[in-house]
């Protein structure tokens, strides 16, 4: 947004842009017979703090974080958890033929994990085939080496 450097935002931010981007490549997957049975979801574990994640934090922080959110809010998950969160994106029937859909932890620390309607910014097409185009420069791809250049 041109403003200082926030690391908060800029996490959300990158979280926003996974569901953007998941989106637009699914929806050119859609209209694209070359790759038919190809899916694009995206997914979150939820909060999971003994991932080393946080490593970077102030030594009291980590802590002090860790123990408030798996011990007193209860809302933290496991990195086995994550894990099973990607097995089933990958490998899981309930997702055959899913296309650009968000799967969450729904419940935090309940180890629940299904689809959910994404915000109505995630949902905005106009800034996920920005993020595309960017994205494409970005690379140093063109339109023809891209076999999504819809």
């Amino acid at each position: 947004d041109g403003g200082p450097f926030d690391g908060d935002k800029a996490y959300k931010d990158s979280k926003l842009c996974n569901v953007l981007f998941t989106r637009d490549l699914a929806r050119r997957l859609r209209g694209n017979a070359k790759f038919k049975g190809i899916t694009a979801n995206c997914f979150s574990p939820g909060l999971i703090t003994k991932s080393g994640l946080f490593r970077n934090q102030g030594s009291v922080f980590v802590p002090v974080f860790d123990f408030a959110v798996n011990n007193i809010f209860k809302v933290g998950e496991t990195v086995e958890f994550g894990g099973d969160c990607l097995l089933e994106m990958a490998l899981s029937p309930r997702l055959a033929g899913a296309q650009g859909d968000f799967w969450a932890n729904s419940q935090p620390g309940k180890h629940t994990f299904e689809k959910v309607p994404v915000s109505s910014e995630a949902a905005d097409t106009v800034k996920a085939s920005k993020l595309w185009r960017l994205s494409v420069k970005a690379t140093g791809l063109t339109s023809a080496e891209s076999p999504f250049s819809a």
